[in-house]
C-alpha cells in the first residue's frame, strides 16, 4: 500500500494498491512532464474522465510544475493536487503528503496515485537534490500553534547546508496547540525535514514551553550535545527532561561562561555564541516565573556579516545584562527573535511601555516573535518593534512557520507559511 488516500481538500479517505508502473503510464496516456491522466473504468458504458494530477515544486522561492529528471539545491517543497477525486502519494516508498518538504541530498521518486469513483490515473516523477559548494543557513521557526503556555513557546532550528552535507542545532523545542497537549509535534517535523542528527540542543530556560517537546527529540534523535542554563527547579518534569538529556546526549553541560560552536564544514560555517545566563536565580528552586526568564540564554548566530540574536524568554534584567555585558554580541543585528513571545517586559525599560534601550541596541532589520495569537504578542511591544525605523515583524501566529535563507554573503530572505503581505497582529485577548 502507498498510504491512505488524500482527497482535494486534505481529508483522508480509503486506501489504494500500488499504481500501474510508470513505462505503462506512459506507453497508455503519455505522462506530461508536470501534469498526468490516463483512466481506467467499467467495460460498459461511457468512458469515465480520470483526475488529473498536478505537482508543483518550490525550490529557491521559485515554484513550478515539477518536471521529470529534474534537480533542485535543498530545500524543495513539493504541492500536490487533483482536479477531481481523491489522491495518495509516496516519495522513495514512503507515504508523503502534499505540502511538505524534501530537505536531504539523493535521487528521489514520486508516485501519486488518484482516482474518481471508476476513474483512476497515476504519475511518476523522478528528482534529484544536491547541495550546491556554497554554505547556506536557514533558521526556521516552528509554528507551535495555540499553546497557551507562556505565551505561545519556541522551536528553533538552525541548519547550514552545503556541498559537505547538512548540519543542525535546535534551539528549544516547546509543545504545540492548545493545551500544550501535542509534545512529539517537533520530533515529527524534524522526521519531515529529513533530520536524525542534532550537533546540539539548547535549552534557553526552565520552562515547560520551551522544553515540553524536547525528551521525544533527545529520544528519538541522536544528540551530539545538550546545553543548558544550569538552573535548578522545583518541578519533576524539568528533572525528567535533564535526566533524559543526560542519558541520551553525547555530552552534557551547563553554560557557565561563553561557548562557540561551528555549524557546517565550510570555510564559511555558521557560527553560534551561546552567552551565560544572568546567574541572580538560577539556584532559586521557587524561583517565580519572571525569575527563571531573566536566567534565558542568549545565541548569536552569525553567517557571515548577518548576526541574528535568540533571547529565550529574556525580560528586562537579562536585557540590560545582553546590552552591557554582552554588547558586542547582542547589537546591530539583521534579525531580532523578539523575547517572550512578543510581551512587553521584553523589549521596555520599565517593563511595560515607553523608552526602550534594548531595542535601539539591537536596531534589528527584522523581528520575529514565537506566538500564540491570544494573550501575545502584547499591545505595546508589538507597536514598538512595528515603529522601530525600517524594521518589519513576523509572527508565528499570523505567519505560520518563518524561514530565514542566508547565503555566505550574509544576504537573508525571509520565507513564511501564510499571509505572507501581512503584518503581525496583537494576540485576540492581549489588551495591554
Amino acid at each position: 500500500m502507498l498510504g491512505r488516500f488524500v482527497t482535494g481538500d486534505g481529508t483522508k479517505g480509503p486506501t489504494r494498491g500500488t499504481p500501474r508502473p510508470a513505462a505503462a503510464l506512459l506507453a497508455a496516456c503519455g505522462l506530461a512532464a508536470a501534469t498526468a491522466a490516463c483512466g481506467g473504468g467499467g467495460a460498459t458504458g461511457p468512458t469515465p474522465t480520470p483526475p488529473a494530477i498536478s505537482v508543483q515544486a518550490t525550490a529557491g522561492g521559485v515554484t513550478a510544475p515539477l518536471a521529470d529528471g529534474a534537480a533542485f539545491a535543498p530545500p524543495v517543497r513539493l504541492d500536490i493536487s487533483v482536479d477531481r477525486g481523491a489522491f495518495n502519494a509516496s516519495l522513495n516508498g514512503s507515504a508523503f503528503f502534499s505540502g511538505n518538504e524534501v530537505t536531504q541530498p539523493g535521487a528521489y521518486t514520486l508516485v501519486v496515485s488518484a482516482r474518481d469513483g471508476a476513474a483512476t490515473s497515476s504519475a511518476t516523477l523522478q528528482f534529484t537534490l544536491a547541495f550546491s559548494g556554497a554554505s547556506v543557513l536557514s533558521v526556521r521557526l516552528l509554528d507551535l500553534g495555540a499553546n497557551e503556555q507562556g505565551g505561545g513557546g519556541d522551536a528553533i532550528l538552525l541548519s547550514d547546508s552545503s556541498a559537505g552535507g547538512a548540519t543542525h542545532v535546535l534551539v528549544d523545542a516547546g509543545p504545540r496547540g492548545p493545551g500544550a497537549a501535542d509534545t512529539t509535534f517537533v520530533r515529527d517535523r524534524l522526521a519531515q525535514l529529513g533530520i536524525a542528527v542534532l550537533e546540539a540542543v539548547i535549552l534557553s530556560h526552565a520552562h515547560g514551553d520551551h522544553f515540553g517537546a524536547m525528551g521525544p527529540v533527545l529520544r528519538a534523535d541522536s544528540v551530539v550535545e545538550f546545553l543548558h542554563n544550569g538552573q535548578v527547579r522545583s518541578f519533576g518534569a524539568y528533572d525528567q527532561l535533564l535526566a533524559t538529556a543526560q542519558s541520551e546526549a553525547d555530552a552534557f553541560s551547563a553554560v557557565a561562561s561563553t561557548r562557540t560552536l561551528a555549524l557546517g564544514g565550510t570555510a564559511e560555517p555558521t557560527r553560534l555564541t551561546v552567552t551565560p545566563p544572568l546567574g541572580t536565580y538560577l539556584a532559586d528552586g521557587s524561583a517565580d516565573a519572571s525569575q527563571i526568564n531573566e536566567g534565558s540564554l542568549g545565541v548569536l548566530v552569525r553567517k557571515g556579516p548577518f548576526r541574528m540574536f535568540l533571547t529565550g524568554d529574556g525580560e528586562v534584567e537579562a536585557n540590560a545584562r545582553w546590552r552591557t555585558v554582552f554588547g558586542a554580541t547582542s547589537g546591530a543585528l539583521a534579525v531580532l527573535k523578539a523575547g517572550h513571545h512578543g510581551a512587553n517586559d521584553a523589549v521596555f525599560d520599565n517593563g511595560f511601555d515607553g523608552a526602550s534601550a534594548w531595542l535601539q541596541h539591537t536596531d534589528p532589520e527584522t523581528v520575529v516573535i514565537s506566538s500564540n495569537g491570544d494573550t501575545h504578542p502584547r499591545v505595546n511591544a508589538l507597536s514598538a518593534y512595528l515603529g522601530h525605523p525600517g524594521a518589519r515583524t513576523y509572527c508565528t501566529s499570523v505567519h505560520g512557520e518563518i524561514t530565514i535563507r542566508v547565503d555566505e554573503s550574509g544576504a537573508y530572505t525571509v520565507g513564511v507559511q501564510r499571509n505572507g503581505a501581512a503584518d503581525c497582529v496583537p494576540g485576540s485577548s492581549a489588551t495591554t
